[in-house]
């Protein structure tokens, strides 16, 4: 039977949960939220939520035991917010025997698929006429246009509003962790952020304006600030599309591992009749 429990629970030491630390992340991020809502059977799966505005990760062993489905089942209603969708990731294999069981909360209509890469070693990509640089306030508006444009091309992520790109591009330029590519012409051509959680660096905002790609850019931005996280003894990791093949590519021609997929889906503690 799951219980509530705290970050030094016993099972994140669990040689399960061991491999499969790094793919989720960010269940180490929210550890330190003072909303933490944290669960655990001690032995089978981890349901984690940092704050009722973010995703609730769920964490499951490989091939746990499927007895255990009502309680989760019952775990995430518990979760389920008054909000139109709360948004959960886990792996697969559990997504799948939800769907199976016809879980009467699950919004089948809302799947993304997100990938997980990882890296140990850099492979040093095609060279590019990009520079390293920080970004400064000149760059503002550039910045702000990109963050907006990356929200409404990115598949599976809410689009937000341009005020919105203004608010987290001032965060993103107080921060010492956020790297642009530039040409000859200064122009910003990638740009990149990353947070660190533990011994974790987290790669973020990766974009490539539409008229710059397929110049190698991206993957020379990715290669030059991955080799700087792998020189403090971090280890670099970040989440993508899994279907969006060229922003996929960048990251393995710099050295990433394609470490499979993990599922973004929704449910509604009241779900729509459908007419």
């Amino acid at each position: 039977m799951y219980k509530r429990i705290d970050g030094n629970n016993v099972i994140f030491n669990d040689n399960e949960f061991q491999k499969d630390q790094y793919k989720f992340n960010i269940i180490f991020k929210n550890l330190s939220s003072p909303e933490l809502e944290l669960y655990s059977d001690e032995e089978n799966y981890i349901i984690c939520r940092g704050s009722k505005k973010w995703p609730t990760w769920i964490w499951t062993k490989d091939n746990f035991d499927k007895t255990k489905i009502s309680e989760l089942e019952e775990l995430i209603k518990m979760y389920l917010t008054d909000n139109e969708k709360d948004k959960f990731t886990c792996k697969k294999e559990l997504y799948d025997l939800l769907v199976q069981r016809d879980f009467s909360n699950l919004n089948k209509d809302d799947y993304f698929e997100m990938g997980f890469l990882i890296c140990h070693q850099t492979i040093k990509p095609k060279e590019c006429d990009g520079i390293l640089s920080k970004p400064t306030e000149e760059d503002r508006s550039v910045l702000e246009q990109y963050w907006y444009d990356d929200n409404i091309e990115m598949n599976g992520v809410d689009p937000i509003t341009i005020e919105q790109a203004k608010k987290d591009v001032d965060e993103f330029l107080k921060d010492d962790k956020f790297y642009v590519l530039r040409n000859p012409q200064n122009k910003i051509v990638c740009m990149v952020s990353y947070g660190v959680t533990g011994n974790q660096a987290k790669l973020n905002h990766v974009y490539t304006p539409i008229e710059e790609r397929k110049k190698g850019y991206a993957a020379n931005l990715i290669y030059l600030v991955t080799n700087a996280l792998l020189e403090k003894g971090l280890v670099p990791l970040l989440y993508t599309d899994y279907n969006y093949i060229p922003s996929n590519r960048a990251y393995i021609n710099a050295g990433y591992e394609d470490t499979g997929i993990l599922i973004n889906f929704s449910c509604s503690k009241e779900k729509k009749k459908v007419l």
